[in-house]
């Protein structure tokens, strides 16, 4: 195995460029008018605005599915933003496995609503299983009227782990970030898009192939892990960096990573960076250690982390990024 991760890590900076499994990033700028170019209008008369996506007004529970994309663990997320000009009852947000056809189909969906109060704005958060009831639900305050809503489900024995990250203010950190598990839409997979009701719009969708996320409290002194999940028995590899722009791979994909000095030295400093190069296993699950450092200055800096799957092709699966924040 060291053969084989240390040819990987060393190859990592020529494989840019190199892409071959499919992750999106769609930010819906397109001809204005009622097509939305691959993607099928499941419920409603959705249409582009030129920047974003806009759902028919009236009309409720939209979904909005891409073509192509076919997934069971995932991650989409996409930028959940509420029409002033028709103030009232409205919502909006990410679709994973969706399967079937219309109105009949099933899936899971976070949705940003505005239940009707007085404030107008997105004042709730709801996740349900079309098919199988409510996940979880929650409020937003204060209220806003544009957010980043994130999605990720990860299939777990019996049941499906759902997560869910807001980010009510756009600054780029998570606001909201809850989990829970279910039995409602195990064994399932399917297609990735947004739902919506009313006239809400949405912008910006992302969908990440592989899995990822943190596992316990960063708390300065001891070590957290990061469970993820890729393609099974391949190598994987990990980093951390200061921030969470991207780089391009290819083929229109983003690692949502920063090549700066910490990306470079999670590569190289396995006794904090913890397996962040291996193998995945059969079920192609895989856990990464963060052993943090017992420096009390560490404390309110805000890191990212990432993964890939790697074949002799090229990158293949992308994680989502993963924020932590170090604590005292």
């Amino acid at each position: 195995m060291f053969d084989r991760i240390a040819c990987l890590t060393l190859a990592l900076p020529l494989l840019c460029g190199v892409a071959v499994s499919q992750q999106v990033f769609d930010p819906f700028n397109y001809a204005p008018g009622t097509t939305i170019p691959g993607y099928t209008e499941h419920v409603g008369d959705w249409k582009a605005t030129g920047t974003q996506v806009q759902r028919q007004a009236g009309i409720s529970s939209q979904t909005l599915i891409h073509n192509t994309i076919k997934d069971k663990d995932a991650c989409a997320e996409t930028i959940a933003i509420y029409d002033v000009t028709v103030p009232g009852i409205q919502r909006t947000g990410p679709v994973l496995r969706f399967s079937g056809s219309g109105s009949s189909g099933n899936y899971f969906y976070l949705k940003l609503q505005d239940n009707g109060g007085t404030l107008d704005g997105w004042d709730t958060y709801w996740v349900y299983y079309q098919g199988g009831g409510n996940v979880m639900t929650g409020t937003i305050s204060p209220v806003t009227k544009a957010a980043r809503a994130r999605l990720q489900v990860i299939e777990e024995a019996a049941a499906v782990r759902v997560q869910v990250f807001i980010d009510t203010d756009l600054d780029g950190l998570w606001d909201i970030v809850r989990s829970s598990t279910t039995t409602s839409g195990t064994g399932t997979s399917g297609g990735v898009g947004i739902n919506g009701a009313r006239s809400a719009l949405a912008d910006d969708l992302k969908y990440f192939n592989a899995t990822l996320y943190l596992n316990g409290t960063p708390k300065i002194g001891t070590s957290v892990t990061l469970n993820g999940r890729g393609i099974p028995n391949e190598p994987y590899v990990g980093a951390c960096s200061f921030g969470n722009t991207g780089f391009p791979i290819g083929a229109g994909r983003t690692v949502p990573l920063d090549l700066d000095s910490l990306f470079w030295a999670s590569l190289a400093t396995p006794s904090i960076f913890q397996n962040f190069l291996g193998l995945t296993s059969a079920s192609g699950d895989f856990t990464m250690t963060l052993n943090i450092p017992p420096i009390p200055q560490l404390a309110g800096i805000t890191i990212w982390t990432s993964a890939v799957t790697v074949t002799v092709a090229g990158f293949q699966e992308i994680a989502p990024d993963v924020e932590i924040t170090f604590v005292s």
